[in-house]
């Protein structure tokens, strides 16, 4: 059965004219007819027969005739019109002729001009099944746009036309189209992402083994640093070749690779897996005086490769201390896999985060969804009803007289959510308005349940925590309707700023230079190791309030649920940890009894208080400033503050509070819930003296435990 490619290609044949000549082209020793089509202004060449026998990846040229004629004067008329090329082989079968003019003259280039126009013209594209997939190289995001709106022009599906290349101006272009899921999507899993990373390796001159990504940085990681450094035992004039390629200069190159700007903070070689210009001020440098001595010495003496071997070792120490990531040194974990495929792609230079790039926005893929265009929308074919409802959200919500602008549509992904896609849990929103000058954010979740009783309790829970001054954001609740399935149930919340509290890189904990953004490769800044426990204390207080508690008997307390937002602190003068956000509503209210007794409450404190304990414990192991016993009251500051601040919220409204009955259908017990909590919570409040007794043994015991 013919693809819808080959459907395409029949469907312009039968509307079109075609010409009477045909033009023989001989390749690598085959010749190859072609025909061609008159579609009015537009021209299509074929091989002949290539709509009967079409190949996976059979290339495609699309090009507009102006660009094939040489720039005219005002009084020559305009060139109207495009031209597609399909044919196997490779893109040059089609396109040198098509340039020199065989191809029915459509060319009228000098042939000096004819390089230029195949580098920076000629849009090339795949046949990949049933898709065009578009790839960029050389072209203009204009001219890619130009001929991917012809093709929709002519009636081929929007689905089908894919960009494969991931380049910023292009992708900025889809993304402000609300078209992103028509960019090849990254690869997320293992399998992929290493597929790519093994065609990413290459060499310059010497052994060295480099990463190389789409912005031309070779990326130089700590194992491969490791490899060549080994050729100082073994084969001397190899480390030499490679310490020159690092760091040697010459007349054509006066400056060194490792410092030759390539692309943003990036150079020719960059140190992977080392925060931005630390590298700069402390490696290559180290490199360049082993380069001065090395080259002052005698290369023939054994003692100068034992010398270089011993300042090697020395810069190797130096190279993974300074790691923001300690399993960035190990090419098997996941860490290394999934950082160093963000810096290959590119993606690394579009993050909006400080540090190095995090997986989460790796494990997610745009979903059609809609173009707006003063205001009105224009669904993409292939939105789903779940896309169709958030659309319908956020135009309820924008304000009178303002505008969408552009809408993204993602899903994040998880690895061990198999499911196809379309079907996640959970989606990302990102949209702008015309009144907005930065694009806002939003996750949309599954609910676990699909009954309207569910998802009632749901968002009535965050509403009345938050009112309390629980650090939830504004949840929204939508529904659709799934056939016979009834309605299914969605909310929605804004995206909190920041970094889960688990996954804090190691740079988070150095102050960074306001005017630069600049890390301080020193020591940690206990200011900011002491802020973050003091912000996870005060999460403790309200984790406690919220009697969050699973089945499996987990406290949901630093398991990735705590967001840390960092910001500008004038107390400071420096960026510091200013707030934390809870991004998580499971478990809420979970704690299995609400008898309001001594001994069902001594249970409750004692479970939950071992639980922060063990986490202040923890942390203050990975941290040498400030000691320990300074982490252990910087956590309970936090939590006694926040405990005092939500309680003066409830007693200050307590009337109001203490009769909050939303009358939720289902068995949900909210009212005796919520009752239970508003006592609890004073409870806490009145015992601190006591439970910072009980929090302090159990972190000495843990302490005494480990020998500390």
């Amino acid at each position: 059965m013919p693809g819808e490619i080959q459907r395409f290609l029949r469907s312009i044949m039968a509307a079109a004219e075609r010409r009477a000549e045909t033009v023989t082209v001989s390749a690598w020793g085959k010749e190859r007819t072609f025909v061609c089509f008159d579609l009015f202004d537009d021209s299509f060449v074929l091989e002949d027969g290539i709509w009967d026998r079409l190949e996976n990846r059979d290339p495609v040229v699309l090009v507009s005739k102006a660009a094939l004629s040489p720039s005219p004067d005002a009084a020559t008329a305009r060139v109207f019109g495009n031209v597609m090329t399909v044919t196997s082989g490779n893109h040059a079968v089609a396109s040198v002729p098509l340039l020199d003019g065989r191809l029915w003259g459509f060319s009228t280039l000098p042939p000096e001009a004819q390089p230029d126009v195949m580098a920076r013209k000629l849009v090339c594209a795949n046949c990949v099944g049933d898709t065009f997939e578009i790839s960029q190289r050389g072209a203009s995001t204009a001219d890619v746009v130009e001929m991917d709106e012809w093709l929709l022009a002519l009636g081929y599906p929007m689905r089908r036309v894919v960009l494969a290349d991931r380049v910023d101006e292009t992708l900025e272009f889809y993304s402000r189209r609300g078209q992103e899921w028509r960019i090849k999507p990254l690869a997320w899993t293992t399998g992929e992402m290493e597929a790519a990373l093994r065609g990413a390796v290459a060499r310059i001159h010497s052994p060295i083994r480099y990463y190389h990504n789409v912005k031309g940085v070779h990326f130089l990681t700590f194992r491969n640093f490791e490899r060549w450094g080994e050729l100082a035992r073994t084969d001397f004039p190899g480390f030499l070749s490679g310490l020159s390629e690092l760091c040697g200069t010459d007349r054509d190159q006066p400056t060194p690779n490792l410092l030759i700007p390539k692309f943003q903070s990036h150079h020719e070689i960059e140190f992977f897996g080392v925060p931005p210009g630390v590298a700069e001020r402390t490696l290559v440098p180290a490199a360049m005086d082993l380069w001065r001595h090395v080259s002052a010495a005698d290369p023939a003496d054994p003692r100068t490769a034992a010398d270089a071997t011993e300042r090697f070792e020395a810069l190797r120490e130096t190279f993974r201390s300074l790691l923001a990531d300690p399993a960035l040194a190990d090419e098997g974990s996941p860490k290394f896999l999934e950082t160093l495929y963000r810096h290959l792609n590119g993606a690394v230079y579009l993050d909006e985060h400080v540090g190095m790039s995090r997986a989460f926005d790796d494990l997610r893929s745009a979903l059609p969804g809609a173009t707006y265009t003063l205001g009105n929308r224009f669904p993409h074919d292939g939105a789903d009803p779940r896309t169709l409802a958030i659309l319908d959200s956020l135009e309820a919500d924008i304000s009178h007289g303002d505008r969408i602008e552009y809408v993204n549509v993602y899903e994040l992904r998880s690895l061990t959510e198999r499911v196809r896609l379309g079907e996640g849990k959970t989606r990302e929103i990102v949209f702008k308005t015309l009144w907005d000058p930065l694009p806002r954010r939003l996750i949309e979740k599954r609910l676990a349940r699909r009954s309207t009783g569910y998802g009632a309790y749901t968002l009535t829970r965050t509403h009345a925590f938050r009112a309390l001054g629980i650090s939830y954001g504004r949840h929204r609740l939508l529904a659709r309707s799934d056939g016979a399935s009834g309605d299914v149930h969605y909310f929605t919340r804004s995206r909190y700023p920041g970094q889960p509290f688990s996954q804090l890189p190691p740079s988070a904990f150095h102050a960074r230079d306001p005017r630069t953004g600049l890390f301080d490769t020193g020591a940690e800044s206990a200011d900011i190791v002491r802020a973050v426990i003091v912000l996870m204390g005060s999460a403790a207080a309200e984790n406690l309030i919220l009697k969050k508690y699973t089945p499996d008997g987990s406290a949901r307390f630093a398991e990735g649920k705590e967001i840390i937002e960092f910001g500008y602190d004038v107390r400071f003068g420096k960026e510091m940890p200013r707030r934390v956000w809870l991004c998580s509503v499971r478990g809420t209210m979970g704690w299995p009894s609400l008898d309001r007794t001594e001994e069902n409450l001594s249970r409750c404190f004692d479970f939950y208080l071992s639980r922060y304990a063990r986490v202040a414990f923890d942390y203050s192991r990975r941290h040498a400033d400030p000691g320990p016993w300074d982490i252990a009251d910087a956590f309970w500051e936090g939590f006694a503050a926040r405990t005092r601040q939500i309680c003066w919220n409830y007693q200050d409204r307590r009337e109001q509070f203490d009769r909050y009955d939303p009358r939720l259908f289902g068995d949900y017990r909210f009212r005796e819930k919520w009752l239970f909590v508003l006592w609890a919570l004073e409870e806490q409040r009145a015992r601190l003296d006591a439970l910072a007794e009980i929090f302090h043994g159990k972190f000495r015991e843990l302490a005494e435990r480990a020998g500390d």
